[in-house]
């Protein structure tokens, strides 16, 4: 039998609660960016010590250079074999760990707070506690105790002398303060992902933790790293990062969001049903972001969460585009795929659903007529972020998933989120740290670009002697569109820190808008239907990129250069949110009417993406 079969290792910083898995081995810890644990500060060397695996699926823990210095289960080391099933203890400079090796990880780190900790005189079996750290060391200073005292997280197996825990607290606590320049123990940017946990002793008694004294200072305690983003500011964390939304009302105030918000905290205590208590005791079931403290959809931490992002100029229809498109996609997602498409935030989505309601339950043209998106208006919202408040655009989060007839109904779901930026948002000059609403871009896993033929001066001179009467010829044209697409290619670049010459490959949906105007400019040339019996057609959606690119590039070739400068997954799609040509109202707006509406082809885009996305719920025939 081999006994380290199916073993998972992992090592908890005792001071925080973070959690990190020690993969892939061999494990480097040091100061060294290329480091798998990144540590800082007095007598962390760049290579400090590794874990390594031994003869038999064994693994071993020694120092990396002939001047480091580790402490394993309390006495300094060489090396030392680590055995499974085992709490161990391991100082490195002033930093604390607690590392075990387990088939059921999850189920160990549940079984104790680093909140609560417990003091054993030298000698002694009986143990004073639990107490946090802090209480440990008041404590002991008034018992002078013995610096040799150990002191164990509650029920944990193995802990570390009294001297090593009050100096590594001091050290921590100096690196917390509010300092100009970086404190010695501050991660790094770089730093590899340290998960954060937040489960609690059962029974025990949480100590709350002491809540920072500004707001600025909650952002110098939280990195921006981890397998989740957040779908409001952008920021990485881990699920062990997560913070949990106070219920009892004397709660309510936090010290990011205000007075008038229910406190965020760190949860430490849970009831049977593994929901986390308040520290008033109340079950909590909403969850929110570590960083801008923003509450967090139902069911974010069990799925993967990807980005899409409209792009667009002003006027190009992107609020109309993005309504029809949440109207069309759970249709066609459960006629052809036997795919769920369902509300995933029916708070947060409250603004899009209303729009939604508006286009296709108005019963005049004045009825249908939804509202501009403004520079940072109704579909933006304040959010702390770097230690100021800024606009940030409204994330609306749906959730596919196999219906219950579906070919594979236990194919796990996915959610996707959707932003409508104001046009003036990707203009040049718009984006920066004070406005950094349009950055989504360069985190999103596909990007639709609208474009608005009635915006070029060169579509309106072909689509002149088909649309004379259009009401949409009134407007002057003002085409920025191929200079937002060279933006959008150099903010891209910049954030992702690539070269202007390489691509991403991530797939850009280049959406040619209010087909029914220009349709006839294809000559006869006939584009086909992309769904069939047989799930998504690959070839159909190809050929209908080739007759769109050519006459786009034929009229308009910046915009087929600037966005195939950007993607590897360039495609071309005709999309027609009204069908029809709009109607002017009294007011002199232009509206869809009602009775005609008929979107044309709004959800192939999506289901595109969908496919390069999640391949495995969209099939592509």
């Amino acid at each position: 039998m081999n006994l380290f079969s199916r073993t998972k290792w992992v090592i908890v910083d005792c001071l925080t609660g973070r959690l990190a898995k020690v993969e892939p081995l061999p494990y480097q810890v040091g100061s060294s960016p290329q480091a798998h644990l990144r540590l800082e500060g007095d007598g962390i060397l760049e290579n400090h010590c590794v874990i390594k695996p031994m003869e038999g699926s064994r693994i071993a823990i020694s120092t990396a250079q002939p001047d480091a210095r580790i402490f394993f289960d309390g006495n300094p080391i060489d090396a030392a074999e680590v055995e499974p099933y085992v709490d161990h203890s391991i100082k490195v400079g002033s930093y604390l760990f607690i590392m075990r090796g387990d088939k059921d990880v999850s189920k160990w780190r549940k079984s104790f707070s680093h909140l609560q900790w417990t003091l054993y005189p030298p000698g002694s079996s009986q143990g004073e506690g639990p107490m946090s750290l802090a209480e440990i060391r008041a404590h002991a200073h008034a018992r002078n105790s013995d610096p040799r005292s150990v002191v164990v997280i509650h029920n944990v197996g193995m802990g570390f002398f009294l001297d090593q825990v009050l100096e590594a607290l001091a050290t921590f606590e100096a690196a917390a303060q509010p300092v100009t320049t970086p404190p010695p123990l501050a991660a790094p940017e770089t730093a590899p992902p340290v998960l954060p946990s937040t489960d609690p002793a059962p029974g025990v008694a949480a100590t709350p933790p002491v809540p920072p004294a500004s707001a600025d200072n909650l952002f110098a305690t939280q990195r921006d790293q981890g397998a989740l983003m957040c779908p409001v500011d952008w920021k990485r964390f881990d699920s062990g990062d997560l913070m949990h939304v106070a219920v009892h009302e004397s709660l309510r105030g936090d010290p990011l969001l205000g007075a008038d918000q229910m406190l965020r905290f760190h949860a430490s205590h849970f009831d049977d049903r593994l929901r986390a208590l308040d520290p008033r005791g109340i079950p909590c079931t909403e969850i929110a972001c570590p960083h801008c403290h923003r509450t967090l959809p139902q069911g974010f931490v069990d799925t993967p969460t990807h980005i899409l992002s409209i792009v667009g100029d002003q006027s190009a229809g992107k609020s109309y585009y993005l309504s029809v498109l949440i109207h069309q996609l759970p249709i066609s997602l459960l006629r052809q795929f036997s795919i769920l498409f369902h509300d995933a935030d029916p708070a947060g989505n409250a603004l899009l659903n209303q729009m939604r309601s508006t286009l296709f339950g108005a019963r005049t043209p004045e009825e249908a007529i939804l509202a501009k998106t403004q520079l940072e208006g109704v579909m933006y919202e304040s959010v702390p972020k770097d230690g100021r408040l800024v606009k940030m655009p409204k994330p609306f989060v749906y959730h596919l998933e196999p219906a219950t007839g579906a070919a594979d109904p236990q194919q796990p779901g996915c959610s996707f989120i959707f932003y409508d930026n104001a046009g003036e948002h990707f203009q040049p000059g718009r984006d920066s740290v004070e406005s950094p609403g349009a950055q989504h871009v360069a985190s999103s896993a596909g990007i639709f670009f609208l474009f608005d033929p009635f915006n070029s001066p060169e579509f309106r001179k072909h689509m002149a002697r088909l649309r004379s009467e259009d009401p949409q010829m009134e407007k002057l044209p003002m085409d920025q569109q191929d200079t937002i697409l060279a933006e959008m290619r150099i903010r891209i670049a910049r954030l992702l820190n690539l070269g202007l010459t390489r691509r991403i490959d991530k797939p850009l949906a280049v959406l040619i808008g209010k087909c029914d105007a220009w349709l006839p400019l294809l000559n006869g040339q006939e584009l086909q239907n992309p769904l069939s019996e047989r799930g998504l057609s690959l070839a159909a959606i190809e050929h209908n990129s080739r007759l769109v690119r050519d006459l786009v590039l034929k009229i308009a070739p910046k915009i087929v250069g600037n966005a195939e400068g950007i993607s590897d997954k360039v495609l071309f799609f005709p999309v027609s949110s009204f069908g029809h040509t709009p109607v002017k109202t009294k007011s002199g707006d232009c509206g869809p009417d009602p009775a005609l509406l008929n979107p044309i082809l709004t959800e192939i885009p999506a289901l595109w993406i969908f496919s390069q996305v999640v391949p495995d719920l969209i099939p592509i025939s």
